[in-house]
């Protein structure tokens, strides 16, 4: 009976801890929004933040968007190639790139990249007590730190998702054409006559959706992280893990919605 009682109180501790983590998650996204509608932007600094998410992240997400549009190409022809379709690899790499895959990573990217430089950043600013000495000097550290990394995170998410789009399907391309011989002409009018304005607009309201949940959860674990060394790992540990596994189960919900 010990045993159960022990578990029983493991699992309580453990799902007060979680609420607690959810009410103070939730209070932080209130006081994010509020100083976004309500307050004037750091320009300058917004500017920055812009040009290293879009910067850092442009080139690395071109490159793996490459070969997964090259790899979608591949795996389109050896399925197809069982019905005879194998000349349809251009739809299936234009619906699989643009409404599902470049959205994804895009987000997954951004949380992987930037989001651990602004939780490693803002956790290092959190245990030199740099955030307790804005506070002092009168300066809002959601203003000063939060706010233009939410604003540069939603600004630079569309092009990088055009820039990813066109990765995929330039990969799907040289894989469907120069390696699979496919019909180029062929494989570039499936891609455009089955690809809606529609479908491109809901990839950019996804990636949008995913940039705002990785960077809440980086700049969340950044600005509460723990004193040490320690704590900062941890903060860009769980920032990695939550904002990832955030974007795979919201994922989920919008397909249903949108599809």
């Amino acid at each position: 009976m010990t045993a159960v009682f022990d578990v029983l109180g493991g699992l309580g501790r453990g799902a007060i801890a979680l609420l607690g983590l959810l009410g103070r998650f939730g209070k932080f996204s209130a006081v994010l929004a509020v100083w976004l509608a309500t307050s004037r932007p750091y320009v300058g600094e917004t500017i920055r933040q812009c040009a290293r998410v879009g910067l850092h992240s442009a080139g690395i997400i071109c490159l793996i968007l490459f070969f997964i549009g090259a790899n979608v190409a591949l795996v389109g022809h050896t399925i197809f190639r069982q019905f005879g379709g194998q000349n349809m690899i251009g739809i299936y790499v234009g619906l699989s790139c643009v409404i599902g895959l470049a959205p994804l990573i895009v987000g997954a990217m951004l949380g992987a990249k930037p989001g651990t430089e602004i939780a490693a950043t803002i956790a290092s600013m959190r245990v030199k007590e740099q955030i307790d000495a804005l506070e002092v000097m009168a300066v809002n550290p959601f203003w000063y730190l939060i706010v233009p990394r939410m604003l540069a995170y939603l600004l630079v998410t569309p092009p990088l998702v055009v820039f990813a789009i066109l990765a995929s399907c330039a990969g799907g391309y040289f894989a469907g054409v120069y390696q699979l011989h496919n019909n180029p002409g062929t494989f570039l009018a499936d891609l455009v006559r089955f690809l809606t304005v529609a479908d491109l607009w809901k990839g950019m309201i996804r990636a949008e959706v995913f940039a705002v949940v990785t960077c809440l959860v980086s700049c969340f674990y950044g600005y509460y992280s723990a004193p040490g060394p320690a704590g900062v790992s941890r903060a860009i540990n769980l920032a990695v893990v939550v904002s990832s596994t955030s974007i795979i189960v919201i994922n989920y919900f919008l397909t249903e919605m949108m599809y």
